[in-house]
């Protein structure tokens, strides 16, 4: 089980784009171990902040709340 999830945004993307998108994410368990996940959104675009944190929350099964974005 994860503690905390911290998303950091791509800082590659193009200024003009009205999205965001993930650039790496880092989980850390319980023991304050973490484990980097780099590829596991595949670039996916999303409108808004919030809508970002939704999928993460859904794919690492955590609450929303548990969930950091960095820039």
């Amino acid at each position: 089980m994860f503690r905390n999830i911290t998303v950091y945004l791509d800082s590659q993307q193009q200024g003009f784009h009205d999205s965001i998108r993930c650039g790496f994410i880092v989980a850390e368990d319980e023991r304050g171990e973490e484990t980097f996940h780099n590829d596991l959104l595949d670039s996916s675009e999303y409108h808004g902040v919030q809508e970002l944190i939704d999928d993460i929350a859904g794919i690492f099964k955590i609450q929303r709340c548990r969930v950091l974005v960095a820039a």
